[in-house]
């Protein structure tokens, strides 16, 4: 094993690691970070572009069943209830659920709580 001493990593090293350039001024080094440099803020240019795509603004125009449809409620004990559908319904609901990305139980429930509240009011 050699006896050659590590450097301490402070700060300037800390942030030369991460950032890629030096906060320390040396001679030999300064040079070689100075024709480095250029490369590295032409590629934190293009990476700063991607995170500036708004995903947000997509959530909103979803109309208000979808948005329910993406909503969690607490868990509360259930009852099993056995349907009978038609063909065509069935098929309506699956389209659905691969649309929503729920499953097809979730939207039955979604549209039974909604048909209740109308029928209360």
């Amino acid at each position: 094993m050699s006896t050659k001493k590590r450097k301490p990593l402070d700060d300037a090293l800390a942030s030369e690691f991460v950032y890629g350039s030096k906060e320390q001024p040396h001679v030999k080094e300064t040079e070689t970070q100075d024709e480095a440099k250029p490369e590295p803020e032409q590629e934190t240019v293009p990476v700063a572009k991607p995170v500036e795509k708004p995903t947000s603004t997509q959530e909103p125009k979803k109309p208000s069943l979808m948005s329910q449809l993406y909503s969690t409620t607490p868990k509360e004990p259930t009852v099993r209830l056995t349907v009978d559908l038609t063909e065509s319904m069935h098929r309506k609901l699956s389209v659905l659920a691969a649309k929503t990305g729920r499953k097809k139980a979730e939207i039955v429930r979604l549209l039974l709580d909604e048909a209740l509240k109308e029928v209360e009011d």
